[in-house]
């Protein structure tokens, strides 16, 4: 019996080889692709488990094909595969929902230990293909209160409206939690019980938006063999969460808005309306004043839909809330794994271009990977120690650079202290009592 299905994605054939022949020996079903177009056509014909992606091919790029894979299915889980100098590249292909990604040269058990990882924790396989969830609470385990100022105003305002039907507007970068805090005032408020729908519009084809928003009846255009109820309909007496809110077009907003100011759709293809209660949150990571001033958003719908507006700083300019987030992320993915103070520094430094959420991608890698109880510096990511840097308004000293270069190198060498004694042109004694003084791997 076949452990998964897996999908390869990359123009190298050795690579395809490799990870074929080595997973096929593991129990998997290997499907090979040498362009991102063919991965396209296997991912629409068929159903997959796992997906492993280039993000360097030809014509289309990785990027380009998670987004497209995105658009056709949530179910597969999608890791990219990269060089080490397109790590930004990664980065942005986790916030547009790959799971994670390995660099190349991979180890092929580390990439095998991701591929279980993800298949253990995929969701059942559905035909659906917009980003939906039907949560009836969230549970308790999966929300953390941040103790920044910041954070405590927003969870301040959300105690007070979460009770009420008021329009709430989330508004921050990609990645910073928008769904979390949606979700979190759908279960604080009276409609806790009910369905809490969830829409990713920056995955939504502009064709099929009004259809898979107030649905349509059979037979309303070309593959419409059946009848589909859409999702607003869905979340009648819960709530209606729309993420990435201004990539829809003006038309859909338009129709959009007469649902929000009279609670009534119409399918497409039929003239009979429908009443449905629902409490509508949206977000987005776009300037809409901006968006509304080029033409792009409608005035209207902006004032209607921003009643109440929650801003989520990015996880850069809350540093605060980083360690709470890394402890609270490894007590999810490890209940026996600690952090080391090095690895906090590292933490704290980095600048978090992917916010929480590549915030919580590294920490389940790093639990996941560690041989240790205690995660230390060789456990992190490469990249992350060569971007590090110190805190805004405090001067870098020669001992913080000093310390910086150290970390560097002995992330490139996996941590061998002679090699890295070598690149560092001193003798192994004196880098021992350096990493000693500035308490590295302690």
């Amino acid at each position: 019996m076949s452990r998964g299905r897996i999908l390869v994605v990359d123009d190298e054939k050795n690579i395809r080889h490799l990870i074929s022949s080595e997973f096929s020996l593991e129990g998997f079903d290997v499907v090979t692709a040498a362009s991102g177009e063919e991965g396209l056509a296997l991912f629409k014909s068929s159903r997959f488990d796992v997906v492993l992606l280039d993000i360097m091919l030809p014509k289309l790029s990785g990027i380009e094909i998670l987004k497209r894979m995105k658009q056709i299915s949530q179910t597969p889980e999608i890791i990219m595969i990269t060089g080490y100098g397109d790590i930004r590249s990664a980065v942005e292909a986790i916030k547009l929902g790959a799971c994670d990604y390995v660099t190349k040269p991979f180890k092929l058990d580390e990439l095998l230990t991701l591929v279980h990882h993800s298949i253990q924790k995929k969701p059942p396989a559905s035909d659906t293909v917009e980003k939906t969830n039907d949560f009836q609470a969230v549970n308790s385990s999966q929300i953390i209160r941040c103790p920044s100022q910041t954070m405590k105003k927003i969870y301040d305002i959300i105690d007070r409206i979460a009770t009420s039907d008021y329009t709430v507007l989330i508004c921050g970068e990609t990645g910073v939690g928008k769904d979390v805090l949606a979700s979190w005032i759908h279960c604080q408020s009276l409609r806790k019980n009910g369905p809490f729908i969830s829409l990713d519009c920056g995955l939504l084809s502009q064709n099929l938006a009004e259809s898979e928003l107030y649905g349509h009846r059979k037979g309303a255009f070309s593959g419409a063999s059946e009848a589909k109820i859409g999702l607003v309909e869905k979340s009648h007496k819960g709530t209606l969460f729309l993420d990435e809110i201004g990539n829809i077009d003006l038309e859909v907003q338009k129709k959009f808005l007469r649902f929000i100011e009279t609670k009534q759709i119409r399918r497409v293809g039929e003239t009979l309306e429908k009443h449905v209660d629902a409490r509508i949150i949206l977000a987005t990571n776009l300037d809409l004043e901006k968006a509304m001033d080029k033409g792009l958003l409608r005035s209207d719908l902006f004032f209607r839909m921003a009643e109440f507006t929650l801003t989520i700083p990015p996880l850069k300019d809350r540093p605060e809330d980083i360690m709470p987030l890394a402890q609270h992320f490894l007590s999810q993915f490890s209940v026996n794994r600690t952090i080391s103070p090095e690895v906090d520094d590292i933490l704290l430094a980095y600048p978090w271009p992917g916010n929480v959420r590549e915030l919580k991608s590294v920490i389940g890698k790093v639990a996941l990977m560690a041989d240790k109880n205690t995660i230390t510096v060789d456990d992190i990511p490469r990249h992350l120690i060569n971007r590090i840097s110190v805190s805004p308004g405090k001067p870098k000293t020669l001992e913080d650079m000093e310390k910086e270069h150290i970390l560097v190198i002995l992330a490139e060498t996996g941590g061998n202290q002679t090699q890295a004694a070598e690149i560092l042109n001193i003798n192994r004694k004196t880098l021992y009592k350096k990493i000693s003084k500035y308490k590295i791997f302690s």
